[in-house]
């Protein structure tokens, strides 16, 4: 019989810990979920604050950018058009890029993921 109330104690003790093990490994990704939700929010003011002051700075700098070029090109239109047309350029610069801004993208939320 006391085979059988040992294994049985064996047993207990391995359930008991099963159970604390499943209950602070679920606190473990709790937390780590919430750091993660945390970061991503973090990174996302940020970036909204940043990118809209940026937007506003590059607002003031077209407008200044054609009002020299009209006056450069004796007319108000085509300094708008020539500065419009390096915005398309632009465009298709990154357009052509972004394969590589999504891998350099990607590689960095990895780590911060991943870390």
């Amino acid at each position: 019989m006391s085979i059988l109330n040992s294994i049985d104690k064996t047993v207990n003790e391995a359930t008991e810990t099963g159970k604390q093990y499943i209950e602070v490994s679920k606190k473990y990704y709790k937390l780590k979920v919430f750091q993660q939700l945390a970061t991503l929010s973090s990174y996302v003011v940020k970036t909204v604050i940043f990118g809209g002051l940026l937007l506003l700075a590059f607002l003031f700098m077209s407008i200044a950018a054609a009002i020299a070029l009209g006056d450069l090109f004796n007319s108000m239109p085509l300094g708008y058009l020539a500065v419009g047309f390096i915005f398309i350029l632009l465009c298709l610069l990154v357009y052509v890029k972004i394969a590589y801004i999504e891998k350099v993208l990607i590689k960095n939320i990895s780590k911060t993921y991943f870390d």
